[in-house]
């Protein structure tokens, strides 16, 4: 059966994330008769826009749309691109501007459609109510403003992408990869989402390490807390704590963790337990290494605390982990 899929465009948008996401269903539209040969077209997709009207995006490109909102066929599913901003007036005023886009993805989901939004385009899905009592993640960058304006939100920054009933949201602008990748899977199949995870991104292990080295080089600005990281991941496996790192960076334990989290939006602790599970997901994807091994490279001396912890932070056990993201 073929999934009708829309993607939102309006003046401002993150271009990339709204073509992109149109090449990944093509592209899987291409691969799909390689995995079973009586497959048919398996997404066809369409570009909306509020008024039917080109929309200009961030980067100056004119995009043309299929149709307005209010014309458009029904959709499975419904695609939202990041809102380029830079300062949270700048996002409160396309919000204020994008309402009744807001409210009309409220309607579609209310009708049966999904909703996969990445970066600030989740706003968009909280403006309209959408997720309030459920989980839902953002860019880092508006974290805190997304957990101010909307306290009935689960905000939930654990995982590249974050699901619950039929809503999926992604993190950073370029996440839009891994939410479309994400809802390949659950619209089609996990074989599709992965073939085109290894021939169009080019490496299927691009999950267990891209998302989080954006989001440390997007975030991690302050020269003390980038010599901290270096100092962290050089001694990953020995016991480190606040005070030890603070004497070795030659402030205090107070200004460090002031740093910390002025810098990264955790204090160091939560970042060496944030570095130790990217280092374990890398080793699970690109080593043969039994997990006691991987454990004693980053310095987990607790398998139990470590399976737990990982399932937490990706829904996934360390070896269903290595079967999705690991070579063939």
């Amino acid at each position: 059966m073929t999934c009708h899929v829309s993607l939102i465009g309006f003046d401002g948008c993150l271009g990339s994330a709204l073509i992109g996401s149109k090449d990944l269903f093509c592209a899987a539209n291409t691969i799909a008769p390689q995995l079973d040969q009586a497959a048919g077209t398996v997404f066809t997709t369409q570009i909306l826009s509020l008024d039917g009207k080109p929309v200009r995006t961030v980067s100056g490109d004119r995009i043309a749309a299929d149709a307005a909102l209010a014309d458009s066929r029904p959709a499975q599913l419904i695609m939202i691109p990041g809102i380029s901003v830079i300062e949270p007036d700048e996002l409160l005023a396309a919000l204020k501007r994008l309402k009744p886009v807001a409210a009309w993805l409220k309607q579609q989901h209310a009708a049966g459609s999904w909703l996969g939004a990445t970066c600030t385009g989740v706003f968009l899905l909280a403006e309209g109510g959408i997720l309030d009592g459920r989980r839902a993640t953002t860019t880092n960058w508006f974290a805190r403003l997304f957990q101010q304006r909307y306290p009935h939100v689960h905000f939930d920054d654990s995982g590249t992408v974050v699901a619950t009933d039929r809503i999926a949201c992604s993190g950073g602008a370029f996440s839009y990869v891994d939410l479309t990748l994400f809802l390949i899977e659950q619209l089609a199949t996990r074989e599709l989402a992965r073939a085109c995870a290894r021939y169009v991104v080019m490496d299927n292990r691009r999950g267990a390490q891209a998302p989080e080295l954006i989001r440390h080089h997007a975030r991690t600005h302050d020269p003390l807390v980038m010599k901290a990281d270096r100092w962290m991941r050089t001694h990953m496996r020995k016991d480190i704590a606040v005070q030890d790192l603070a004497r070795q960076m030659a402030v205090s334990a107070s200004t460090l963790m002031r740093r910390f989290k002025d810098a990264t939006g955790m204090g160091p602790q939560e970042y060496l337990q944030k570095l130790r599970l990217d280092a374990g997901k890398a080793l699970l994807a690109n080593s043969k290494l039994r997990i006691d091994q991987i454990l004693e490279r980053i310095g987990y001396h607790d398998d139990g605390a470590f399976r737990r912890l990982f399932k937490r932070h990706t829904n996934l056990s360390p070896r269903e982990y290595r079967q999705r993201f690991g070579g063939a």
